[in-house]
C-alpha cells in the first residue's frame, strides 16, 4: 500500500496536467472536456479533504497546497487563499506556493498581501524577469511608478535583455502605465 505522501504526490501530478488540459481548452467555454477536467478536479479536492483529516507537518501542509491549487482552478478564490496560508504557516519560504498565491491574490484585487508574497518569494527563491517584471507591475498598480521604474531598471541590469521589463519601463516612462 502507497504511503500518504505517495498519495498526495500522484493527486498533486494529476492537478497539473489537469491544469495545462484546461490552458490547452481555455477558449472553449462550452467543451465537454472542460466539464470532465472540472468534474475530475472536484474528486481530487474531495479526496485531499479526507486525506488532511489524517494528515500532519509536511503531509498536512502538501495536502493544503495541492488543495489551494485545485480550488484555484475550480475558482473558489478564498478557499484557495486559505489553503496556501495554511501551507505557508508549516512552510513559510515555499517559493511555488507564494508564486501561487501571489497570482491568486492579484486576481482577487488584494495587491497589498500579494505584494508581501512575491517579496517573500523573491527573498527565498531569488529574482528572475518574470518575479521582477510581476513585481514592478503590481507596484506600479498600486500607484508607486517610481519604485516600479527602479525595480525595472535594476532588473534589466541583471536581465539585459529581457523584453518584459524593457517594454514595461518603457511604458511606465512614457506615461502609459494605468492602475
Amino acid at each position: 500500500m502507497s504511503t500518504l505522501k505517495d498519495k498526495l504526490l500522484k493527486l498533486s501530478e494529476e492537478v497539473v496536467d489537469l491544469s495545462d488540459k484546461l490552458d490547452e481548452l481555455e477558449f472553449e467555454e462550452e467543451s465537454k472536456d472542460r466539464f470532465v477536467i472540472f468534474r475530475r478536479l472536484r474528486e481530487i479536492g474531495d479526496e485531499l479533504l479526507s486525506h488532511k483529516e489524517k494528515a500532519e507537518g509536511d503531509d498536512l501542509a502538501y495536502a493544503n497546497y495541492a488543495l489551494g491549487s485545485v480550488a484555484s482552478l475550480l475558482g473558489y478564490n478564498e478557499r484557495a487563499e486559505e489553503a496556501y496560508d495554511k501551507a505557508l504557516e508549516h512552510w513559510p519560504d515555499h517559493v511555488g506556493i507564494l508564486n501561487e498565491a501571489y497570482h491568486l491574490l492579484i486576481e482577487a484585487g488584494k495587491h497589498k498581501k500579494a505584494k508581501t508574497y512575491i517579496q517573500r518569494s523573491m527573498k527565498h527563491g531569488g529574482e528572475t524577469p518574470d518575479i521582477l517584471y510581476n513585481y514592478a507591475s503590481l507596484t506600479a498598480h498600486m500607484g508607486d511608478i517610481d519604485e516600479a521604474r527602479i525595480i525595472l531598471i535594476n532588473a534589466l541590469a541583471k536581465f539585459p535583455h529581457d523584453r518584459g521589463c524593457r517594454a514595461l519601463l518603457e511604458q511606465l516612462e512614457s506615461g502609459e502605465q494605468k492602475n
